[in-house]
């Protein structure tokens, strides 16, 4: 599923995918799920038509990325640091042949992915045009999550009744899972390792954008999005009873991060 490799400078290699408008000027930095990667396109028919720049990274131990060497521990702002280095990369690169990388940045979250999502942009600071976190998780819930025996199932993350909401879903679960073992346990062993420190609350009190949070119409759904919804200055909660709410409500999550979210700026 990814596209290349690039080389940060602290060494690393990370892998990129980039979805939608590769020439737009507002770059949504996309974090996967875990297990998961970078690649993963809930609805290939309306990204097509958006006018963002999905940039979908796979995280250190997954799909094209390396696998983190510790010391330092591994944790998600030490992801938002990579990340980091990545896009000052990017806009050093434009820069040397007279162009922007990109004007503003937006930062979407699914699943344990939200975790990592709320980490960059609390690093991104005032560049960050928005936020969004489908199905958040809290660092509890995450971790619990990841010790299940059934962690790589597709079931876990796509329901046998959500099969068909979206067109051609389940083969893109099963080829981002797939492509997620490439280097064995490698990135779920980090992911294990991240969301055991204790930095979600501290990273959510850092984002001033307007942030949105959709959650699935289930208990423990909405006790995880009025907790997110506590430490962010601007939240907005929708909660749905899709069974892959990033899959079926795509189109939606597009319009929020494609709007202008600048005081005074119409509705879309």
């Amino acid at each position: 599923m990814t596209e290349r490799q690039v080389q940060v400078a602290s060494g690393e290699r990370i892998g990129v995918t980039v979805l939608g408008d590769a020439a737009s000027s507002r770059w949504v930095l996309f974090c996967h799920p875990s297990p998961g990667a970078g690649g993963f396109d809930p609805d290939p028919r309306i990204t097509q038509r958006s006018t963002l720049s999905f940039i979908s990274l796979d995280r250190p131990g997954y799909a094209a990325s390396e696998a983190w060497l510790i010391p330092p521990q591994a944790s998600p702002q030490r992801w938002a640091a990579d990340a980091g280095e990545f896009l000052a990369q990017c806009r050093t690169d434009a820069e040397s042949i007279g162009h922007s990388a990109y004007r503003d940045l937006a930062v979407l979250g699914w699943r344990e992915g939200c975790v990592f999502a709320a980490a960059m942009a609390a690093a991104v600071g005032d560049v960050l045009a928005a936020a969004v976190f489908v199905e958040p998780m809290t660092l509890r819930e995450a971790a619990r999550d990841l010790r299940d025996d059934d962690v790589w199932r597709v079931e876990r993350i796509l329901p046998p009744a959500a099969h068909d909401e979206v067109p051609g879903l389940s083969s893109r679960v099963e080829r981002m899972l797939a492509a997620a073992r490439t280097q064995g346990e490698a990135g779920l062993d980090a992911d294990r390792a991240a969301v055991k420190q204790r930095v979600l609350n501290e990273s959510l009190d850092a984002i001033r954008a307007p942030s949105l949070i959709l959650a699935r119409d289930t208990k423990k759904g909405k006790r995880s999005a009025r907790a997110y919804a506590r430490h962010l200055a601007q939240a907005r909660v929708a909660v749905t009873d899709a069974a892959v709410p990033i899959a079926t409500h795509w189109a939606r999550i597009v319009r929020y991060l494609e709007r202008d979210h600048s005081p005074g700026a119409p509705e879309r």
